[in-house]
């Protein structure tokens, strides 16, 4: 026991205060830290559990919300002669008294996350064949959704007399 004696009472605490320190960071390194993460990770289990239970609502939730988008702005990635062929299609089982004058060719803007394609459609026909066909358009049609309709009385051939034209503008988006 000789050896502890040739320090003083304050070296010997001192010492004893940093094997303690040393003691309290082993321990916390060897045992309190990996409590820890195992209490951390069991926590995270646990709400994924959660989530998982609730994942099929989540899902049926998710499939309403991109059925009213689709709704909203049209189905995404129909290619461009499925829409023009569905348009024409609808164009044939729905109007009366209206005949496809000019279908333009499509417009496209790309971004890096999508490509909006616009169709140009000019209808010819009355007023009110038009106006009865393009709410059925906007009611039933999903391949593209209706972004704009205008109207122009004019002769657009010297062959022909003046008549109404509609012009409609449909979107569609790409991936």
């Amino acid at each position: 026991m000789t050896f502890f004696e040739k320090y003083t009472y304050k070296q010997k605490n001192y010492a004893l205060l940093i094997l303690g320190v040393l003691l309290i960071a082993a321990a916390y390194k060897r045992s309190f830290k990996t409590t820890l993460e195992t209490r951390a990770y069991k926590q995270e289990v646990e709400d994924k559990i959660i989530a998982a239970k609730y994942a099929a609502q989540s899902v049926k939730t998710i499939q309403k919300a991109l059925l009213q988008l689709n709704k909203v702005i049209g189905k995404e990635n129909i290619t461009v002669e499925k829409v023009q062929q569905g348009f024409l299609n609808f164009f044939a089982r729905k109007s009366q008294h209206l005949t496809v004058y000019q279908i333009d060719e499509v417009l496209s803007y790309k971004h890096p996350d999508f490509t909006v394609l616009t169709h140009r459609v000019v209808l010819r026909g009355n007023f009110i064949d038009a106006l009865k066909f393009i709410y059925a358009l906007e009611k039933e049609f999903d391949l593209a959704k209706l972004l704009n309709v205008s109207y122009e009385y004019k002769k657009m051939n010297a062959d022909e007399g003046e008549d109404l034209y509609t012009i409609l503008l449909l979107q569609n988006y790409e991936r």
